[in-house]
């Protein structure tokens, strides 16, 4: 019976915070990973989500004529199925659960990579809690990109985090060392068919780093979303793109209708490996 207690109280520190069990590479990272948590309004509240819809928008001079990406997204957030309208080119994009489709898809990135961008960058601090998430050593360090001293930490993956993603993604997390909010991070993309499409060399298994700035946090019934952000060079030289995500709704309508597959439609069938 002492046994089966102790087994219980251990059982109790390890869950009874809501947090799954993550390979934290030390007591400190846990504890500054939990309060960025807490800062973005916490774990169980993110969690009672049920849909979250945004409109998100990137302008780059990379882009070409249109230099803008508009894309109204909408997730159903216990299955991460997800449907996306992108107004200027006539394009939908739909995750399943299991598949990525598009009709008259024209924006040149691998749909199957395309559906969970968005979607990483605004969950970004509760989704270190993901079962596949390995959390680095903390460092704190002054950054030329922010006011306060930050804790760096990095975020990389056992397993793929979903289609469209690879293992050997990763996010080096920039964690405001005053208001624990991150205030940014860099990231690299090791999708085998976007590095393809990005000219990578076949050396080379990812693309990056590059450094996103969360310059505007904004709060939405009491989680902290980023609303405005830039893509830098790590050394801050080269700026690559500006995004604004507005228009935040939770708990809307998911319609289900946009999970059946039209007769226009075209699977991605694409695959992380590099062909």
């Amino acid at each position: 019976m002492r046994n089966l207690l102790l087994v219980l109280l251990l059982g109790f520190l390890a869950y009874g915070n809501g947090f799954s069990q993550k390979k934290y590479a030390s007591e400190e990272t846990k504890e500054i990973i939990e309060k960025m948590i807490a800062a973005h309004g916490g774990f169980d509240q993110w969690k009672s989500i049920e849909t979250l819809s945004f409109t998100n928008s990137m302008y780059s001079e990379s882009l070409g004529f249109v230099r803008f990406w508009v894309a109204d997204q909408t997730i159903d957030m216990s299955t991460r199925r997800s449907y996306q309208d992108w107004p200027l080119f006539g394009s939908q994009i739909t995750f399943d659960g299991k598949e990525v489709w598009t009709t008259n898809w024209r924006s040149g990135n691998p749909p199957n990579h395309q559906h969970s961008v968005y979607y990483y960058y605004v969950n970004l601090p509760w989704l270190t809690q993901d079962d596949n998430v390995i959390l680095g050593d903390v460092t704190k360090i002054k950054h030329g990109a922010f006011e306060n001293e930050v804790y760096k930490i990095k975020m990389s993956f056992t397993s793929s985090p979903t289609i469209g993603k690879s293992k050997k993604d990763s996010f080096t997390l920039y964690i405001d060392s005053e208001t624990y909010i991150l205030n940014g991070y860099e990231y690299t993309v090791s999708y085998g068919p976007l590095l393809d499409i990005l000219n990578v060399s076949k050396s080379q298994d990812f693309y990056g780093p590059m450094l996103r700035i969360n310059t505007y946090t904004g709060d939405i019934k009491g989680l902290k979303f980023p609303m405005l952000m830039t893509t830098k060079s790590p050394d801050l030289k080269q700026q690559y793109g500006d995004h604004a995500i507005y228009d935040y709704k939770i708990n809307g309508e998911f319609d289900e209708q946009r999970m059946v597959k039209p007769d226009n439609a075209i699977v991605d069938t694409s695959i992380d490996v590099r062909k």
